[in-house]
């Protein structure tokens, strides 16, 4: 299985076209973040705990004692942790989510804004 990761450059959010094809490796997650890989591994086992995402074990994993740890995470992962760790990439990353989320709810608030301006 080929990896493909997500990268951020220059303030700017590249994802693969298939985002369903995205796995990272903790290493690669914590480059993307500007973190260390410790505390990208905290922050994984905690919301694996809480319940949030479960853990892919459809990929290869790591046992640690009662513990079953995927070696690679998909986007769903990627962003839980993007909203726990903090730094200027989870920052950016975070903005184009949100961006992505609300695109398709601009346009229609302006159609309705255009369209009866007394109420909005």
């Amino acid at each position: 299985m080929e990896n493909r990761m997500i990268t951020i450059e220059n303030g700017r959010v590249s994802v693969p076209q298939q985002s369903g094809d995205i796995r990272m490796a903790v290493v690669e997650i914590a480059a993307l973040f500007g973190v260390y890989t410790q505390s990208v591994n905290a922050h994984i086992k905690a919301v694996l705990k809480s319940g949030v995402v479960k853990a892919d074990i459809s990929c290869p994993v790591t046992v640690s004692g009662n513990t079953i740890l995927p070696d690679v995470y998909g986007l769903e992962m990627i962003t839980a942790l993007s909203f726990r760790i903090q730094s200027r990439n989870t920052e950016i990353f975070r903005k184009w989510l949100l961006g992505k989320a609300f695109k398709a709810e601009i346009p229609e608030m302006l159609i309705r804004t255009i369209q009866n301006p007394i109420l909005n």
